[in-house]
């Protein structure tokens, strides 16, 4: 496998807790990027099969065989275990007040979401994406940079998304309480929406693709059109500026 792509720059793309691979399936569809999955579960057949709690930056770099100064754009991608910080369930594992941990199970969720973003901070990638369903998480990584609802990508559920990291200029697509454009949202809509979700963990927890090619998109975007080093910022009244842009976009429903 090259890690060139057509236009003979290395671009890559590292998927960590892959699962079935959504959330990097748009690079892998893309001849200009390669991408490393790496899962802890062998079922998925992952580039890598390893506990991210047990690895290392230079293990994901061994996986590429480049080092950090070879790879001209690396984009890396997280998905980890939500159940501990789902509003679903879990409850008992929580002190509400404080919002901390008392349970093993939950403060071991908090120690591999802080390894996975030490990992990523180790990597500097050039933009990163960890993503959670709307929850706990919030609790210690603050508000994130984007939020989305999976509705406005393709699947027939609501599924409030939270993205952290660093991204590009792009669009964030949700949609809001009650309206038509999905079939249920567990925590919103009072319903169970699994019915839709698929049939096993790895399907409901899949990024979808459409997702994938918004943030691939984005990316594309701005390896092929670098901004300006120096821009000038045209000052508006509201005390903003012309080049902002609102990315966090409301589509549908009745209000």
């Amino acid at each position: 496998m090259s890690d060139e792509s057509s236009n003979g720059t290395a671009q890559i793309c590292i998927d960590l807790f892959a699962g079935l691979g959504g959330f990097s399936s748009a690079f892998e569809e893309s001849d200009e990027w390669t991408v490393y999955t790496v899962e802890i579960n062998d079922e998925f057949d992952p580039d890598l099969c390893a506990d991210i709690y047990e690895l290392r930056p230079t293990d994901l770099l061994e996986l590429i065989g480049l080092d950090r100064e070879q790879i001209d754009v690396l984009v890396v991608l997280a998905s980890p275990p939500c159940p501990e910080f789902s509003t679903a369930g879990n409850h008992d594992h929580w002190d509400f007040d404080t919002q901390t941990p008392i349970h093993s199970d939950a403060r071991q969720a908090i120690a591999l979401v802080y390894h996975t973003l030490g990992l990523i901070k180790a990597l500097a990638p050039d933009y990163w994406f960890l993503e959670n369903p709307q929850g706990r998480l919030r609790w210690f990584l603050g508000q994130p940079t984007g939020q989305v609802t999976y509705c406005q990508y393709g699947r027939p559920y609501m599924k409030r998304t939270d993205l952290w990291g660093e991204h590009p200029p792009m669009t964030y697509r949700r949609c809001q309480r009650g309206s038509k454009c999905h079939t249920a949202n567990v925590e919103y809509d009072g319903t169970s929406a699994t019915r839709v979700l698929g049939n096993t963990k790895a399907e409901r927890s899949k990024v979808p693709l459409d997702l994938s090619a918004s943030i691939r998109n984005a990316v594309d975007d701005v390896v092929e059109n670098p901004p300006p080093e120096q821009t000038t910022l045209l000052a508006r009244a509201d005390g903003g500026n012309a080049r902002q842009r609102d990315t966090n976009v409301d589509n549908g429903g009745e209000r």
